[in-house]
C-alpha cells in the first residue's frame, strides 16, 4: 500500500528544521547581557551606544560586530578587538586590555571622555612630567597624569607637602602639585607595612591632613570615625 501511494517510493521522513539564530538589531541593554552571558553572535548590530565598561568577564567580542560607539573602560581581560568591528563614532577604552591597534585602524579613541591619539593610549612610556605640565588643555592633562602613573609624575615634577604623620608603615606625605588653571592634584603617599612597597593614592584637593585623606580611602566621610589597628 505505502508503495502504492509513492508511485514505487518510501516517502523520506523529513528530518526537524534548524533553528535559525535572530539576526535582527538589538537593543544596547540586551546585547550587553547576551555578550556577558556569552551568547552573542558575530554579526550582532547593536542599535546605540554598547556600554561594556567594568566588563571583567569579558574575554572577547564578536567578529563584525556594528555600534554607534562602544565603551569598554576597565574591560581588564579583553585585550583585543575582534575582526571586522564597525563603531561609527567612538571607542572608550580607559583602563582595559587593550594595549594597541594596528596602524590605521580608523578609530576615534577616547580615554575618559577625552579624544586621544594612539600614542597617549598606548605609548604612555614616553610621555613626562615636564610634558604634561606644558599642556594647556586641562581634561587632555589629567588624562596624562592618569597614562603616566602618579607616582611616577610625582618624582619627575615633585610636590608640596601639606601634612605628613606615621602610621605602621612609616611616614605618609600628603602632598598637592598646583596648577593655575586647575584644582590641585592631591595624593596621599603611604608605605605599605607588609610589603614596604610605596603607594601613591589621589585624593580630593579640599583634604587637610594624612588621616582625613585615608579615611576618605577607606570609605569614611568624617575622619573621627575612622581608626583602623593596622593600614594596609
Amino acid at each position: 500500500m505505502l508503495n502504492m501511494m509513492s508511485n514505487g517510493r518510501v516517502p523520506k521522513k523529513r528530518s526537524p528544521q534548524k533553528q535559525r539564530e535572530n539576526y535582527e538589531p538589538v537593543s544596547p541593554q540586551l546585547a550587553r547581557k547576551l555578550l556577558l552571558e556569552h551568547r552573542a553572535w558575530d554579526g550582532m548590530r547593536v542599535l546605540g551606544h554598547l556600554n561594556l565598561s567594568g566588563a571583567i568577564e569579558l574575554y572577547n567580542l564578536p567578529e563584525n560586530l556594528t555600534c554607534e560607539s562602544l565603551d569598554i573602560s576597565d574591560c581588564v581581560n579583553l585585550t583585543n578587538l575582534p575582526q571586522g568591528l564597525h563603531v561609527t563614532r567612538w571607542i572608550e577604552l580607559a583602563g582595559s586590555g587593550i594595549t594597541s591597534l594596528g596602524e590605521g585602524h580608523g578609530f576615534i579613541l577616547r580615554w575618559r571622555g577625552v579624544e586621544v591619539s594612539d600614542s597617549i593610549a598606548f605609548a604612555s612610556q614616553s610621555i613626562t612630567g615636564q610634558d604634561i605640565l606644558k599642556i594647556d588643555n586641562v581634561e587632555l592633562r589629567r588624562v596624562l597624569i592618569e597614562r603616566l602613573g602618579y607616582e611616577t609624575f610625582l618624582q619627575q615634577v615633585g610636590g608640596l607637602v601639606r601634612d605628613r604623620d606615621q602610621d605602621a608603615g612609616g611616614e605618609r606625605q600628603l602632598i598637592y602639585i598646583p596648577f593655575e588653571d586647575d584644582e590641585p592634584l592631591m595624593v596621599l603617599k603611604v608605605t605599605c607595612p607588609s610589603t614596604a612597597h610605596i603607594h601613591i593614592l589621589r585624593v580630593p584637593p579640599y583634604m587637610q591632613t594624612c588621616h582625613q585623606a585615608a579615611a576618605w580611602v577607606a570609605g569614611f566621610t568624617n575622619p573621627d570615625d575612622y581608626h583602623p589597628l593596622i593600614e594596609a
